[in-house]
């Protein structure tokens, strides 16, 4: 099992987490941030007294797939991703040990 990690740009989560609920993805996690990724337009970009200097509104997106799926999810991502600027984001890749799903008490004794 992989966890890709990707620092994307906020207004293009829409299309992507629709591309991947089309694509059977359901393991999938969101996280707004703030990070230095170069802002598409003054409208992502604020000032954090916490880092001092100005940071974009980002979003960490977490998808937890089968190592035969990695391409494509990262694919997926890419092309989804892009906001027609030289740095749209970034895609890590990392393994993951084990997956266990959380069941419910009613069902398992």
């Amino acid at each position: 099992m992989k966890r890709i990690t990707a620092l994307l740009h906020a207004h293009r989560m829409s299309d992507i987490v629709h591309a991947l609920e089309a694509a059977g993805e359901r393991r999938i996690s969101v996280v707004h941030a703030a990070g230095l990724l170069r802002a598409s337009s003054a409208r992502e970009q604020q000032y954090s007294v916490e880092l001092g200097e100005r940071v974009t509104q980002e979003i960490q997106l977490d998808v937890f797939c089968e190592d035969d799926q990695l391409d494509a999810v990262v694919t997926l991502i890419r092309r989804h991703g892009r906001t027609g600027r030289e740095n749209s984001g970034w895609i890590f890749v990392a393994a993951v040990e084990q997956g266990i799903a959380i069941e419910d008490a009613a069902v398992s004794s």
